[in-house]
């Protein structure tokens, strides 16, 4: 695409979640969440529904998508964000900015913060990965709940053993509904909108929180699911009635444990539908919130001038394999992302079955917009993907390296047919899946002497990859702020190790 003058250049409405399964949306067929907002957008505009994300856990894989570049180009593969080799690479709304584009980012980042101040004009965030290591209040949200008297209530960061949500169960917040963390990112993405400069394009990131756990939801917003009715997947039976058989011992050894914890280990059914009817009620929430920012776009005559996406940063198990939440594996659930595009005089109401990645959303952004792609990335336009003009991408990459028990370096590949996992620390036990027949991924054929050949060949995928994009950087040491100084304030705050008014009283905050 030519570019296009200032005056004419589309507006950009990023929206993302984060953890949030593919299959989860009434537009990809699930036969319980309610999204019409999303299958809205969905029915004007172009569904992608084999989009994978390139890592499976929230900082990487956000990293990733900004630059449009691989996890290990950054030398960012794990939720180590703070010695990223790659300083100040030139991320999408740092482009935009330069080309004349109001920037604003609303939520959860969870990327480097030093890129951040570079790329957006307006920033509020959500999350406390964000926030100064000795002060929560420089979370926004964080410090809207001081200001209403709730912060004793947040409720957006690891669990206590005596909290009714440890062991990562779902369970009510004490926060009201009109003061959720949905709500304030809906409330401070229409205040941006509504005091943004006329005179140039806007690139709104309007990013969730959740259904990342803890699975949350307000008491005012219960009751939208009956567990009892929920339809559990196909596949739920790996965990609820086989334990695993035939995945790699060492996942086996994992799930037989009995601790709690990720991914969450129900009782039984009857106890994962009552996690799953939580996880789909904070996705109808984010929903609501959706809905308003498009309405708000259509009463202002910007919607049609405006590319929407939306996406999420990975996936979640949602009952799948009978389990919830991530972290064991690069199963189908956790790999394979969300993902709808609608922009000006584009295809409506499609499916494209190709494949695509989550590196490639940045490219494929600036040519919908009729802009200038920097040659450095890893990504690549798909445009003609959603134009059903091509096949997508012979095959995409997920990589892991969370550097703690079994699955400290983890690669996965997926074509068109097959999924293979290779665990560096376990390279005779991986997985090998053939999606044609065991869409479910529970048959692994890793072992199996008729499928030698492609094991090889995908294995072989995986080595090119990295060989090919490697760069000289190695992947840092550092972890987030506030996770390297655990006697700084906002990771007690965050780790529930102390309430705000006990803070206070203490007289460790601020003034």
């Amino acid at each position: 695409m030519s570019t296009q003058s200032s005056a004419k250049r589309p507006n950009i409405l990023w929206i993302m979640s984060d953890q949030h399964n593919a299959s989860c949306i009434g537009a990809a067929g699930h036969p319980d969440v309610k999204t019409p907002h999303l299958d809205a957008i969905a029915a004007d505009g172009v569904l992608a529904d084999r989009a994978y994300c390139n890592n499976p856990i929230c900082g990487p894989s956000r990293c990733s998508m900004i630059t449009g570049l691989y996890p290990h180009t950054l030398g960012i593969t794990g939720n180590n964000l703070t010695g990223c080799p790659v300083p100040n690479p030139l991320t999408l709304p740092t482009h935009l900015r330069h080309l004349g584009y109001q920037t604003a980012m609303i939520g959860k980042g969870h990327e480097v913060t030093t890129w951040d101040r570079e790329a957006y004009e307006h920033l509020r965030y959500c999350d406390l990965t964000d926030a100064d290591p000795d002060d929560p209040r420089t979370c926004h949200y964080f410090n809207y709940l001081v200001e209403q008297g709730l912060a004793d209530d947040f409720d957006l960061g690891s669990l206590p053993e005596d909290h009714p949500g440890s062991g990562m169960r779902g369970f009510v917040s004490a926060i009201p509904a009109e003061h959720c963390v949905e709500t304030w990112t809906g409330n401070e993405s229409l205040a941006f909108l509504e005091n943004k400069a006329d005179d140039k394009p806007f690139f709104l990131k309007m990013s969730f929180q959740r259904p990342h756990d803890p699975y949350a939801p307000s008491s005012q917003q219960m009751g939208q699911y009956d567990p009892s009715t929920l339809t559990l997947p196909d596949n739920s039976c790996d965990y609820l009635e086989n334990r695993f058989a035939g995945k790699p011992q060492f996942q086996q050894d994992y799930i037989s444990a009995g601790q709690r914890g990720y991914p969450y280990r129900p009782v039984d059914a009857d106890d994962l539908k009552v996690q799953l009817a939580y996880h789909l009620t904070l996705i109808t929430e984010i929903d609501k919130q959706i809905g308003r920012v498009v309405e708000h776009l259509k009463q202002t005559g910007e919607y049609e001038n405006t590319i929407i996406v939306y996406l999420a940063d990975h996936g979640d198990f949602a009952g799948e394999h009978g389990l919830m939440l991530k972290n064991m594996g690069i199963y189908e659930s956790i790999h394979r992302v969300p993902m709808i595009f609608r922009y000006p005089k584009g295809p409506k109401n499609q499916t494209v079955h190709g494949l695509m990645q989550l590196v490639d959303v940045y490219p494929t952004l600036c040519a919908l917009a009729g802009l200038p792609i920097p040659e450095h990335l890893d990504g690549s336009n798909q445009v003609p993907l959603l134009q059903g003009q091509s096949d997508g991408l012979d095959h995409v990459v997920c990589e892991w390296d969370f550097g703690s028990h079994d699955q400290s370096c983890v690669f996965a590949v997926r074509t068109d047919r097959y999924r293979l996992v290779y665990y560096l620390d376990h390279p005779d036990d991986g997985e090998l899946y053939d999606h044609q027949l065991d869409p479910g991924e529970l048959t692994n054929l890793w072992a199996s002497e008729q499928h030698q050949s492609q094991r090889m060949q995908l294995t072989a995928l995986i080595l090119n990859h990295v060989g090919r994009f490697k760069r000289a950087w190695s992947i840092a040491d550092d972890r987030k702020a506030f996770e390297a100084q655990p006697d700084a304030l906002t990771y007690h705050i965050h780790k529930w190790k102390m309430k705000w008014s006990d803070a206070v009283a203490k007289g460790m905050v601020k003034n």
